[in-house]
């Protein structure tokens, strides 16, 4: 079985108030990025949301809570 030489997958996250979705950026093989999002009930949705909750990611940061990522 053929390996891939890189992770297709880079980033996966949610936008505030959205249950139920994960957003996730793709790599291609040329090397630009393909935004797309997975939905509750999808096999990739269940594997994007464990490998999210064993990070501690439970979501967007509030306002208040402010953010480090630019």
């Amino acid at each position: 079985m053929p390996r891939l030489p890189q992770p297709v997958i880079e980033v996966a996250w949610r936008h505030t108030g959205e249950v139920g979705k994960v957003h996730y950026r793709a790599k291609r093989p040329d090397g630009s990025n393909r935004h797309l999002i997975t939905k509750e009930g999808d096999a990739l949705y269940e594997l994007l949301e464990q490998h999210l909750q064993a990070i501690g990611y439970t979501g967007p940061k509030t306002a208040a809570e402010g953010s480090n990522e630019h």
